[in-house]
């Protein structure tokens, strides 16, 4: 392989990237799933590349590690948003639900939970 292709290669893989990115900020795992073997793919170029590294690759490879970093963040995010929430749906399931009246007795609600009827 050339350099022209390979750094043709990296601005591909920068641009994949930029999709991630996207589809991160949107929640939308399904399409990240699907970039998937997309970037397997590049990973057998980007490791049997054996030219010298132009001027350019090495800017598009500093861009991709910026972006992977970006990415990476953006991940972790939403995971720790997941589990935030998921441990506010453990803590309202676990505790007594009531409602209080005018003299400020509680009056005991029938639980209301999260039922998935999918499965």
């Amino acid at each position: 392989m050339q350099t022209k292709e390979f750094e043709r290669h990296l601005g591909s893989f920068v641009k994949l990237l930029k999709k991630e990115k996207n589809y991160l900020i949107k929640d939308d795992g399904e399409s990240l799933t699907d970039l998937l073997p997309e970037k397997e793919g590049f990973v057998e170029i980007l490791k049997e590349y054996q030219g010298d590294v132009s001027e350019k690759a090495h800017e598009l490879i500093t861009e991709i590690k910026a972006q992977q970093e970006e990415n990476l963040l953006l991940t972790r995010q939403a995971i720790s948003y997941q589990n935030m929430l998921m441990g506010a749906v453990k803590k309202n399931l676990s505790s007594p639900a009531g409602t209080y009246s005018k003299s400020a007795q509680v009056y005991a609600q029938p639980r209301t939970n999260f039922v998935d009827e999918e499965i």
